[in-house]
């Protein structure tokens, strides 16, 4: 493939062009479920996006006779540089068109000249924009739908990422858990769930709704400390966590957040959330001028099948303990069961580390099989 330039997407223009290519670079993939084309707009956006106060995108498209085919994004992120003191940058939004997969190279290329202008030694991805938000690159299981917050791509990314010098990094898998139409608890989460009931000290309970914002930055508090150490692990600010607060209230039911406590203090958390991709499947990311009506419609009626974990965590100083252990499996099995009661007939686990062993035991106690994996690459500067 030739004739392919790269330039900075500069202007309202460009970025529209930026904005809109995976909606052209997708379209007509069943496995692609589309998001809101309004919040990845919002999510460019640094009036909008609070993680932007501490990056700073530069966007770039490839271009073939005048039509852009290809899109990457580079930044450093100060948050990561902070937490991880690792001197790597970033990139991500990497997206072309079908048949246009030689255009990864040379935009790897202008993300690379980007971070190499800024002293960074290394240059890892993709992130969209951070750990805490999507990211990987999809090299397993290109045949079935990606979930909300959830990247897509094609088979043909990881070849040339590979073939541009990057090297994995570290690998996320996505399990599926088909309930049926009869909900079960495991044997073992059930013991679990009857040691937790005989102690006193240890109660679960269910999110308050009627105040929120606060109950999210008890989550926040209880993630921030369980996943300090985890790898790539990036805290959220509190603009951050009130921004979270306001796009996940709307789509929430108190059983969707179950809070594990020890003496009153909280030490667990899982959370799960309906898959709103499928509910804007066949929108094309538009919710005028009736897209809107058909979203509600899905909503109410519990006709969206599916839901995603996307956040769990137990603090360090219980990660071990069998009160610990008892409290997070009885907060999974809670939250499934709700989803259950709901419609919901499968819940994707996502993303889970490759060294997550506590997360995968738990999850192979439901017999959910990894379907999907998302690679994070690495490459010296």
């Amino acid at each position: 493939m030739t004739g392919i330039t790269v330039a900075p997407a500069e202007g309202r223009a460009a970025m529209r062009a930026f904005e809109a290519l995976p909606f052209e670079a997708y379209r007509g993939d069943p496995a692609w479920h589309p998001p809101l084309r309004m919040v990845q707009a919002q999510q460019l956006d640094a009036r909008r996006n609070p993680a932007l106060a501490h990056i700073a995108p530069a966007c770039f498209l490839a271009w073939r006779g005048g039509r852009p085919v290809g899109r990457i994004a580079a930044f450093a992120n100060r948050a990561h540089l902070a937490h991880q003191q690792d001197d790597t940058g970033h990139f991500g939004f990497l997206d072309t068109l079908p048949g246009a997969e030689a255009a990864i190279a040379p935009l790897l290329s202008a993300a690379e000249a980007h971070l190499r202008a800024q002293g960074l030694a290394a240059i890892a991805g993709p992130f969209n924009f951070s750990v805490n938000e999507e990211c990987g690159l999809l090299v397993e299981g290109f045949e079935t739908p990606n979930m909300i917050l959830m990247p897509h791509g094609r088979p043909g990314y990881a070849a040339a990422l590979e073939a541009a010098g990057f090297a994995k990094a570290m690998d996320m898998h996505a399990y599926i858990h088909r309930m049926g139409e009869r909900f079960e608890t495991p044997p073992l989460v059930a013991r679990s769930r009857a040691r937790l009931e005989r102690n006193p000290a240890l109660t679960v309970r269910q999110a308050n709704l009627r105040d929120f914002e606060t109950e999210v930055a008890l989550v926040m508090d209880i993630f921030n400390d369980a996943w300090s150490r985890n790898w790539g692990f990036v805290p959220l600010s509190r603009a951050e966590l009130h921004h979270m607060a306001r796009e996940l209230r709307p789509i929430l039911r108190p059983g969707s957040l179950w809070i594990g406590m020890e003496n009153g203090h909280p030490v667990t958390f899982t959370l799960m959330i309906p898959n709103m991709n499928e509910a804007t499947r066949d929108l094309d990311g538009r919710l005028l001028p009736f897209g809107w009506a058909k979203v509600l419609w899905r909503l109410k009626g519990h006709r969206i099948g599916t839901a995603r974990l996307p956040l769990a965590g137990t603090r360090p100083s219980h990660q071990k303990s069998m009160a610990g252990m008892a409290l997070a499996a009885t907060c999974f099995d809670n939250c499934l069961k709700d989803q259950h009661d709901h419609g919901v007939r499968a819940v994707e686990f996502s993303w889970v580390l490759e060294t997550n062993r506590d997360l995968i035991t738990l999850i192979d106690l439901y017999g959910a099989p990894a379907y999907k994996t998302y690679r994070i690459y690495r490459k010296a500067l």
